[in-house]
């Protein structure tokens, strides 16, 4: 008896021939991982069934029966080879301050038709009775609670923690596997 459980996604590069062992985990015989599996060698996302696994298997063992436990889709990203790329690091910088200064102008826009500092006099008048010395009190405070809720949101202080932005780039690269996968015959 054979059991395989297909893994959700492999990636291959052009040139690498893809093997059971890639796509699934295999129990039940060693040599059932190294079964080789049809894929195209051209760049894209193609979707490897668990019943060609299965009919693969069954014509190098055919003795043994295969179990399929789990999913029954793989997607197998095959990537193109690249070189040694110079600029990334710039590319990255540029794109770091881009982000950066995108936000803080977003931010800085929202504050200046809010009227940020007259909201938080008002809101710390309405708290204690009396108008703020100085508004500073009030802004360094909300500064330092904005920082603290991105760094919370983003799980930075919890490294080993998922994230909504983790959560939505899954669901992301799942439907675009959908959306683009090719089925492999």
């Amino acid at each position: 008896m054979i059991y395989v459980q297909l893994r959700a996604r492999v990636k291959l590069a052009q040139g690498e021939t893809l093997h059971v062992a890639d796509a699934a985990k295999v129990l039940g015989s060693e040599k059932a991982g190294h079964c080789s599996l049809f894929c195209p060698t051209s760049p894209g996302v193609y979707t490897l069934d668990a019943i060609a696994v299965a009919k693969a298997l069954k014509k190098v063992f055919p003795q043994e029966d295969i179990s399929l436990i789990g999913a029954d889709v793989c997607y197998v990203h095959r990537i193109k080879a690249r070189g040694k790329d110079f600029l990334r690091p710039v590319r990255t910088a540029a794109a770091l301050l881009i982000l950066l200064l995108g936000s803080a102008l977003g931010l800085t826009w929202f504050h200046a038709d809010v009227n940020m500092p007259q909201a938080q006099a008002d809101v710390y008048a309405a708290i204690t009775g009396a108008p703020p010395d100085d508004v500073r009190l009030i802004t360094i405070p909300y500064c330092v609670g904005v920082a603290l809720g991105v760094c919370v949101f983003y799980a930075i202080p919890f490294p080993h923690q998922t994230t909504p932005l983790e959560v939505k780039l899954t669901e992301y690269q799942e439907d675009m596997e959908k959306a683009e996968g090719k089925p492999i015959e």
